[in-house]
């Protein structure tokens, strides 16, 4: 039995989408900067539960490998739908596009890397293990506006390229950035069919959520590496707070261990953190 198996990846019964829990946590962080002047913001949290349901997830025994976890944890939430697209921002060569695309999680993936190097491996992955019919492939990087921006190589990694700066020596070029509604109009994949996003940009994580309020507003389970440390504080603590707008709870990811938390625990002092947004 793979680790795919063992996470549930099987067509599994729709569950009714809870929408009042949904128009709670948008109400309540309309209200979070008045509350905090009277507050009261601790006791209206305090009666709001950080589940957006009453479905326990297991956390004790997960599978190896950050996918295989998220896969885990969404079918114990009820939240793994097997028809729905992937849409994976920072796809760099495709190892673990190649493993979204054969465990039997998703029907599709959407994969979008902006550097010109790894998106030819990118294709040449995808085309080596037959997935062409699987696996869309589009080289951009993610914005709120369509066009271009500079993005920054690195010359001894690849894998470590962004569009923001981090060493002296990273190489500037010009590339093609789309809004994720654009994206996907681009691949012909419809909002709704979206059911995970993944995200490792690099620092530019911030930019990404800004761009896929629909997504968000439907509480499209978000799978993120964020790095605060590549950022200021302040963008921090406000991306924080524009999560929450959408999400009650989320999975922190650290090391070999997970635990369930409110999105505004999410620690920012910890360099690098792995975090799993559920609804």
């Amino acid at each position: 039995m793979t680790n795919f198996q063992r996470a549930g990846v099987e067509p599994q019964p729709g569950f009714p989408e809870n929408y009042l829990t949904r128009i709670g946590t948008y109400i309540l962080a309309r209200l979070e900067p008045f509350a905090e002047r009277f507050g009261v913001l601790k006791r209206i949290r305090s009666r709001s539960a950080i589940r957006g349901d009453d479905r326990q997830i297991p956390l004790d025994e997960l599978p190896k490998g950050d996918f295989a976890k998220v896969c885990h944890i969404l079918h114990a939430a009820g939240s793994l739908r097997k028809d729905r697209t992937l849409l994976e921002l920072g796809a760099a060569s495709g190892e673990q596009t190649v493993e979204m695309a054969t465990c039997g999680a998703f029907a599709h993936v959407l994969a979008v890397e902006p550097e010109a190097g790894n998106f030819k491996a990118l294709r040449r992955n995808v085309n080596e293990n037959g997935l062409e019919n699987v696996v869309s492939c589009l080289p951009c990087a993610v914005g709120v506006v369509d066009g271009m921006t500079n993005f920054y190589v690195g010359r001894d990694d690849r894998h470590r390229s962004g569009m923001k700066q981090q060493r002296a020596h990273d190489s500037k070029v010009r590339t093609p950035i789309n809004t994720i509604d654009t994206i996907l109009q681009d691949a012909g994949v419809p909002p709704d069919r979206i059911g995970l996003v993944w995200i490792d940009i690099e620092g530019y994580e911030a930019i990404a959520c800004l761009s896929m309020r629909r997504l968000m507003a439907r509480s499209v389970p978000i799978y993120a590496v964020l790095s605060p440390d590549l950022y200021h504080r302040d963008h921090g603590t406000s991306l924080i707070r524009y999560l929450a707008t959408y999400y009650n709870r989320c999975v922190l990811l650290t090391g070999t261990k997970a635990r369930m938390t409110s999105i505004s625990e999410i620690p920012l002092d910890l360099g690098s953190v792995r975090v799993l947004l559920i609804d």
